[in-house]
């Protein structure tokens, strides 16, 4: 079971910042990929998702990894990337989706794929997990990994700046770690916190679909988002009314197709 991060909005990033001891927090760029742990063992790898579906066969790019240790298992995130953004939408959902053989050779020459490792849970046959993340750190450094669609994250210790370049590239967000942070499995741990680049945008939506989560508003360029809750109504009643609504939608960046990617309902505005 894969370890899991907190959460803090970006508004609330700066109190964070001096509220703790900055020498204690690094912080990684938050890749949006496939979360997935690598096991090595007797010379053989196998790959394994979040949802602890084996996809193995999937990546076959990862299949010729190498090291002189015995037994390795390592965290991290398969992406695609362009620009040195990774991509979801318009990137790994094109490689994870891969059923078949046929279609994962026919992907892999698009959209190849690079293993960003973040951590490591066991070195030939050795827990781990209840050492510090610095400690752990170490540990993963000292394998000199050299495989052209594997690296290990980079890490900042400038947390302030590390965001600006986030918000400048586009990037999805940070993820911040306390350096004694133990590896939990299964739990959401305030020691491990995402902070995602989450845009706002106000747009005019005409008309609306009813399904069991609430209402899915609909605007000419064809964007769509999902309103649920006591919010529903209201924004039904202005659409059934006047014709239009317009509310504002926080989401991730834009797709190739120009959709807005993971679109919130926010408000009306």
């Amino acid at each position: 079971m894969v370890m899991l991060c907190d959460k803090i909005d970006k508004g609330q990033l700066p109190h964070f910042l001096n509220l703790v001891d900055k020498d204690k927090w690094i912080a990684e760029t938050k890749e949006d990929g496939d979360r997935v742990r690598l096991m090595f063992k007797d010379g053989k790898v196998r790959l394994s998702n979040r949802r602890y579906r084996d996809v193995t066969a999937t990546y076959p790019e990862l299949h010729d990894f190498h090291t002189d240790h015995s037994q390795v298992f390592l965290d991290g995130e398969v992406c695609v990337f362009r620009d040195g953004i990774s991509q979801f939408n318009e990137g790994i959902t094109f490689r994870s989706h891969c059923k078949s053989p046929d279609s994962v050779r026919s992907a892999m020459a698009k959209y190849p794929v690079t293993f960003v490792i973040f951590d490591i849970l066991e070195l030939d046959g050795v827990d781990l997990r209840g050492k510090p993340l610095s400690e752990r750190r170490k540990y993963l450094e000292a394998l000199n990994l050299s495989h052209p669609n594997i690296e290990v994250s980079e890490q900042f210790t400038d947390i302030k700046d590390a965001w600006d370049k986030v918000v400048k590239s586009g990037a999805e967000g940070l993820i911040l770690k306390h350096v004694n942070s133990l590896y939990k499995e299964g739990f959401r741990n305030s020691n491990w916190k995402k902070v995602k680049n989450i845009k706002e945008i106000d747009l005019r939506f005409t008309k609306y679909e009813v399904n069991p989560r609430g209402i899915t508003v609909e605007n000419s360029d064809g964007h769509r988002c999902l309103v649920g809750g006591r919010h529903q109504h209201e924004v039904r009643t202005m659409i059934d009314k006047i014709g239009e609504a317009t509310l504002t939608i926080r989401h991730l960046g834009k797709t190739k197709a120009g959709k807005y990617r993971q679109p919130v309902y926010m408000k009306v505005v």
